[in-house]
């Protein structure tokens, strides 16, 4: 329940400090003092999107603080998201808005974002306000409120369908696709095919065009490679003069004086090493001289292979790695397309499963809905003579639609009739704004008494439309209402401002061409009997407070 609402400089309010009373907490004033404005104030408290057109003129900030005490439910979700509270703690919101638009929010001492209280919100109040009438003109509204009304099992139900009906509407598109696209998938994998053989065939090695590009240098120059071959080899053992003879001679020569000093012996060893490499040098440019002859096949064949290799890397990859790669994908092409008929059939299944999970879940949704639309018809109706409607029908219809849909299998539409006689028709076709506001009390009377929620009820000038006998009789279910839990209520009519365990007047004061709201508490006998008197007559003569008195002594 809400304890207290703090609030600076939001809208036209400068100050205000409100308490909010275990019964009834009743706000009045005239028309234009400003009462939704603080009713503003609480849902911004409660994460409602704002900018800084909130902030008072010439303030820099606004700032709204709320505290509440939350039943266990909600202290067990406040302390599972990070905001819990120590026991017999009461809640508490503060939120400012900067004139520049930015917005600071703490839950229970902890930052928050607004996006975390509007989650919560439902769980602190239920605001019924009079954008609330004009929703109860859209069937679909009336499916909310069935099955909120149904209870929490047709909720989890309706969340089954939805998730049931994305499932097997996935599945279906998925299957039809796979379908509809065999012969762009037939094309896909002839394509593949081919470039699997053809790939295979061509079985390239890495570093393949590397090699054979410099053997085909090597064969282009085949001429001017022999003759460099033949011109080293004589200069190495061509005849007495040639490398390997000189360096015989220096090694005999070396090795007659090396018996003198070890650096002559180092020197022989040097020269016989040097005759050796020579020697093998010249063996190997003899044998490398006999196989340089020139190959037209082999050149011609060399040619041939690096044009098949440029041809794949042209239609497959830039590089040898990248014809490996396209052949990997179109395997998989292959792959698919050979499975194709096993992954029609799976899905064929699969989606089979999932129509009949969708069936299923919302057939259970239907019962369940049959079952509330009576109960909920009949409780309504029993509002409905406590509202001044007694002679008015309501009734809950279920349209099966054609088509199974994410909220289920029928269309919700609430049907009224105002007199005995009357066929019951679309709410949104019969209804007048009084009999509009008194439909929507009932439904949120009876919404009241099925849920478990302690959270409070605030309505927002539901009234418009009223009067004489029929506001007596709202005002009465206002306060039964306010007898099982806490009510709060912005009112323009005195018959539900009697009803009030704790009263404020809002008043607007205009002072140094500035227009401020005052939210001031009355709770004496007289304040009161004025306040009510003016609400009947607009002024407070003689019988309009005999009248209040009348309707304050009624309602004591």
């Amino acid at each position: 329940m809400l304890r207290q609402l703090l609030i600076e400089d939001f809208g036209l309010i400068e100050h205000a400090d409100v308490k909010f009373d275990t019964g009834a907490t009743i706000f009045t004033g005239e028309t234009g003092s400003g009462k939704t404005m603080l009713i503003g104030a609480l849902d911004f408290a409660l994460g409602a999107r704002a900018g800084g057109d909130v902030v008072r003129r010439g303030a820099r900030k606004a700032e709204v603080t709320l505290v509440f005490d939350p039943d266990e439910a909600l202290r067990e979700r406040l302390a599972a998201e990070g905001f819990e509270l120590d026991r017999g703690e009461d809640g508490t919101v503060a939120r400012e808005m900067s004139d520049g638009g930015r917005s600071t929010l703490r839950l229970n001492g902890r930052t928050a974002t607004a996006a975390q209280l509007r989650e919560l919100r439902d769980a602190v109040v239920e605001i019924v306000g009079q954008h609330e009438a004009q929703r109860l003109l859209a069937p679909a509204y009336h499916l909310e409120l069935l099955d909120r009304f149904a209870g929490d099992a047709a909720l989890m139900l309706r969340q089954r369908v939805a998730a049931a009906y994305a499932r097997a509407h996935e599945l279906a598109a998925e299957l039809a696709g796979l379908e509809q696209d065999d012969r762009r998938a037939r094309e896909r994998y002839d394509d593949a095919a081919f470039a699997i053989r053809e790939i295979e065939e061509a079985r390239i090695e890495a570093g393949e065009p590397e090699r054979l590009r410099e053997r085909g240098e090597y064969l282009d120059n085949v001429e001017r490679i022999a003759a460099a071959l033949h011109a080293a080899h004589e200069a190495l053992a061509g005849d007495e003069r040639g490398a390997t003879g000189s360096l015989g001679n220096a090694a005999g020569a070396l090795a007659a004086v090396g018996k003198f000093d070890a650096s002559l012996r180092d020197f022989t060893q040097r020269a016989e090493a040097l005759q050796s490499e020579a020697v093998e040098l010249s063996s190997e440019l003899s044998r490398a001289l006999d196989a340089a002859e020139y190959d037209p096949a082999e050149l011609e064949a060399v040619n041939a292979r690096l044009e098949l290799i440029a041809r794949l890397k042209r239609k497959y990859g830039d590089s040898v790695e990248g014809i490996a790669e396209a052949a990997n994908r179109a395997r998989a092409t292959v792959d698919e397309y050979e499975g194709r008929d096993r992954r029609v059939a799976e899905l064929g299944e699969s989606a089979a499963a999932a129509d009949r999970e969708l069936r299923e879940a919302a057939a259970a949704l239907s019962a369940a809905r049959t079952h509330a639309a009576t109960k909920l018809s009949k409780r309504v109706l029993a509002e409905f003579a406590e509202l001044a409607l007694a002679s008015g029908r309501f009734e809950v219809s279920l349209q099966p639609l054609d088509r199974i849909g994410p909220s289920g299998a029928e269309r919700i539409e609430f049907l009224f009739a105002a007199n005995a006689g009357e066929p019951a028709r679309p709410l949104s076709r019969v209804v007048s704004g009084g009999e509009l506001s008194r439909v929507l009390l009932a439904i949120v009377v009876v919404l009241a008494g099925a849920r478990d929620s302690a959270s409070a009820l605030v309505f927002d000038e539901i009234d418009a439309g009223i009067g004489g006998a029929t506001a007596t009789a709202v005002g009465a279910r206002i306060g039964d209402l306010s007898r099982r839990g806490q009510v709060v209520c912005v009112t323009h009519l005195a018959q539900l401002a009697t009803w009030a365990d704790r009263h404020y007047v809002l008043e607007k004061i205009e002072r140094k061409r500035e227009t401020t709201i005052v939210v001031r508490s009355i709770a004496g006998k007289k304040e009161r009997e004025t306040e009510i008197a003016r609400m009947l007559s607009g002024e407070s003569h003689d019988a309009a407070l005999r009248h209040a008195r009348a309707l304050l002594a009624r309602n004591a």
